[in-house]
């Protein structure tokens, strides 16, 4: 068989390696999809913006956050400022809060006047806690708070406190037990008297609201 034969033979069968060869896909590297950021507290993953709602456990842990951080501005409301007290008592008139009768503890209201001043606009004044002056147990905080003049008026209708950090006055009314003589306040852990306070026998009372009004 000549050479020219078996050249021409051999051609067909080298024109099909070429043609596979060319023929192969090349495969393009796959990109792993994006691993979601997770919560620093609780390590739940939570979605990009817009791209799915929040699941009731990643509501919870965005609710814990925002809680978090509000507390720790109200902790850090009175900043350098700091709080008087003008005075203290027993008192009889008007308030919407009452000592419960069923109380392991017997209690009475008592009022307590005071004037803040060098606050900032995170200070909440119902977070001011009453606590026994001997033993330092608390008793609460929230109380009765009204707002009066510097003089120590009662403010009337469409007055309103200067904003922090200018000084203010309050009128704190708590249920306190009966046999405690006298009291701390303090702020978010932060003792705002340097020696128990004593109770008065009287001073400014509330007008109790006209019949079927209440007021908060």
């Amino acid at each position: 068989m000549s050479f020219q034969f078996r050249f021409f033979a051999l051609v067909p069968v080298f024109c099909l390696l070429l043609l596979s060869a060319g023929c192969e896909k090349t495969e393009e590297p796959v990109t792993p999809d994006p691993v979601p950021e997770r919560a620093a507290a609780n390590n739940i993953p939570l979605p990009e913006s817009g791209t799915r709602p929040l699941t009731a456990e990643e509501q919870k842990v965005v609710v814990d956050q925002l809680m978090k951080a509000r507390a720790q501005q109200q902790a850090q409301g009175l900043g350098s400022g700091g709080v008087k007290v003008n005075g203290a008592w027993n008192y009889g008139g008007y308030s919407y809060l009452s000592p419960d009768p069923n109380a392991a503890i017997e209690a009475r209201l008592v009022a307590v006047d005071i004037t803040v001043t060098g606050h900032t606009q995170h200070f909440d004044i119902d977070d001011i806690e009453i606590v026994d002056g001997a033993n330092l147990m608390s008793y609460g905080s929230d109380p009765h708070a009204t707002p009066l003049t510097l003089d120590g008026k009662i403010m009337q209708e469409g007055q309103w406190p200067e904003a922090p950090p200018r000084a203010n006055r309050w009128l704190l009314i708590y249920a306190y037990p009966k046999q405690s003589p006298a009291f701390h306040l303090y702020y978010w852990g932060k003792a705002l008297t340097n020696e128990p306070v004593p109770f008065g026998k009287t001073g400014l009372e509330l007008p109790y609201p006209p019949k079927g009004e209440v007021q908060e």
